[in-house]
């Protein structure tokens, strides 16, 4: 009776472990490139982008489409300097007012913290079911 008991222990510790997480997202909606598309309000912008502490990490949307990702090293009338995020060290980059459609603060996470995430409960799956084991066969 023991061991049915266990058995069923160790299937009820192992069934989560082999279920798969989806973590889905919202399709971004294409960026036109046409001259219908709205532009943001560039006081506005600039008022935003001064109350920005410089050392954030930030994604610039620029109006071609391209994005800038790195840490905001200063923000003015002009427009923003941001170090990017790079295997090699390049110099700051500039980005003019008139060019930045959108900028949002960069979250940090993502698929590094998902795999981390997934190894710690893998290990702590595993460790339950040796202890389970141990606890059965050992014991004896």
């Amino acid at each position: 009776m023991t061991r049915a008991i266990a058995f069923l222990l160790s299937i009820a510790l192992a069934a989560p472990g082999c279920a798969t997480a989806r973590m889905t997202r919202a399709p971004a909606a294409p960026l036109s490139k046409g001259p219908s598309q709205e532009l943001p309000d560039r006081a506005l912008l600039t008022t935003y982008l001064k109350q920005l502490p410089p050392g954030s990490k930030v994604r610039a949307r620029l109006i071609d489409g391209s994005t800038v990702r790195g840490t905001l090293m200063k923000a003015g009338d002009e427009g923003i300097v941001v170090q990017t995020n790079a295997r090699l060290p390049e110099p700051p980059r500039t980005v003019p007012i008139d060019q930045i459609r959108a900028v949002d603060l960069d979250s940090p996470g993502g698929v590094a913290k998902a795999i981390g995430i997934g190894v710690a409960v893998g290990a702590g799956t595993f460790l339950g079911v040796m202890l389970l084991l141990v606890a059965i066969y050992g014991g004896d």
